[in-house]
């Protein structure tokens, strides 16, 4: 089977509020007088090559933002069974809509909200700081730690879709190796600055993927398809701990903490913690801040890119 010659139509152009442009072009192939001996669209690829629509994501012929996006053969164009009509839609496409799967760009977003988080910090008022530069443990006036209180704090989820290839790199440079190596920093802080954050700001709380099946432009792709969560906290999220505790180090040597008891002239273990400097040291006022990181560190430059600007 054969296209002995083909005309094109008079083509339109659609455009409406709150919806795509569309631009269609229409073909009519007159095919080789062999067709009856088969079906017409046995060889599509013959008919599709004779009017010039191949591709997905090909240019159209004169509107600067249209491309390729929809291809349809209809057979027995006006009852004839040596005619064939080849329907083209053009519309806008974004650069990953013509991409193989695993050439495909990254794709981001980003959701902010508050969340519950306990309350062991406070910023002081002027003169003892201002800004975000100072944090003082949260205790009472004579430095006894409260226990129990929450807080919320901001909260900003990224949420990362991107494809692997599964058995050779792909341009887009990612394949199951660096899939697999993201599933495992599970729960794991970045190492460095990600996203204009510190270290140990963002963490991973979240990932899942699918291995998939497409054909693209008739040639089939397996990849995974894989979406990973990231959580960034404002204070980050190593925990913030005022440095108490009911003994303190003298002399190298553990001593339980005292208090003197002035009703009955004696030293008593105290009831309540006592605020430390840091070193194992009583300060007698205010606790130091211990920053303690309970979360492994990863590379998340390495692992899932660069996100966008």
């Amino acid at each position: 089977m054969g296209v002995a010659s083909y005309q094109e139509l008079a083509r339109t152009y659609e455009n409406e509020i709150k919806a795509d442009r569309v631009a269609v072009r229409r073909f009519v192939c007159t095919l080789s007088d062999n067709t009856l001996q088969g079906n017409p669209t046995d060889n599509i690829d013959d008919i599709l090559t004779a009017v010039g629509v191949t591709t997905f994501g090909q240019a159209h012929p004169d509107i600067s933002f249209a491309f390729l996006r929809k291809i349809q053969i209809n057979e027995r164009y006006s009852d004839s069974p040596y005619h064939v009509e080849v329907v083209a839609e053009y519309g806008e496409l974004t650069a990953n809509d013509v991409l193989a799967p695993t050439s495909r760009s990254a794709e981001w977003t980003l959701e902010a909200s508050q969340g519950q988080v306990p309350a062991l910090f406070y910023y002081p008022d002027p003169p003892d700081g201002s800004g975000n530069g100072t944090q003082w443990p949260l205790t009472n006036s004579s430095y006894d730690y409260f226990e129990g209180l929450v807080t919320e704090e901001g909260m900003v989820k990224a949420t990362l879709r991107q494809n692997y290839a599964t058995d050779a790199l792909g341009p887009a440079g990612r394949d199951s190796a660096d899939f697999f190596a993201g599933m495992r920093a599970m729960n794991s802080l970045n190492n460095g600055e990600w996203w204009g954050a510190p270290a140990w700001s963002w963490k991973v709380t979240g990932a899942n993927g699918t291995r998939t099946t497409e054909v693209f432009n008739g040639v089939s792709y397996t990849y995974w398809a894989a979406q990973f969560e990231f959580t960034y906290r404002q204070t980050g999220w190593r925990l913030q701990l005022p440095d108490v505790g009911w003994n303190y180090i003298s002399g190298g040597q553990k001593r339980r903490a005292m208090v003197f008891d002035f009703q009955n002239s004696e030293w008593v273990a105290s009831a309540n913690p006592v605020a430390l400097d840091g070193n194992g040291n009583q300060t007698l006022g205010r606790p130091a801040i211990l920053a303690r990181r309970v979360n492994p560190e990863a590379d998340f430059t390495a692992l899932f890119g660069t996100p966008p600007s």
